[in-house]
């Protein structure tokens, strides 16, 4: 074995890797506008914090729903995929991947790319217009 096999880095991925990529993935560009915008509409701190517990309450409900999930189709390799398939109809899980790549997932890119250009002008302070600053990131960070 040469010196530049050894020096590559191994292609794993351990719990914590894995745990910071899902709350990565959670958590998202919306920790930058979401607070401002809860702060904006409840106006006390108390109730702020309130919004955010119920917040994170609803949210651990969903975490519990996902883990039950998992534990009653732990070869479920596929994910949600997978659920809607088993438990309605093929059609109704290929209705879903399409509308996921169609829809959900252009549309967190294009709410990624407002809060992007929406800082970037803060930052910068051209008088660009937002969308047009959203468009340009996101056609560059998707390589169009």
């Amino acid at each position: 074995m040469t010196k530049l096999e050894r020096a590559k880095p191994r292609r794993q991925l351990g719990l914590f890797d894995a745990t910071m990529i899902v709350m990565g993935g959670i958590v998202g560009a919306g920790i930058f506008a979401n607070p401002s915008e809860v702060a904006h509409r409840v106006h006390t701190p108390f109730l702020i914090l309130g919004v955010w517990v119920v917040g994170g309450l609803i949210a651990m409900c969903g975490a519990f729903i996902w883990g039950e999930l998992a534990t009653r189709l732990p070869a479920a390799e596929g994910g949600q995929y997978v659920y809607l398939r088993d438990a309605y109809h093929p059609a109704v899980a290929f209705t879903y991947g399409w509308g996921l790549l169609l829809v959900t997932q252009t549309g967190g890119m294009a709410a990624v790319s407002v809060i992007f250009a929406s800082y970037f002008r803060a930052l910068t302070g051209v008088n660009w217009n937002t969308s047009a600053i959203a468009a340009i990131a996101l056609l560059a960070l998707t390589g169009i």
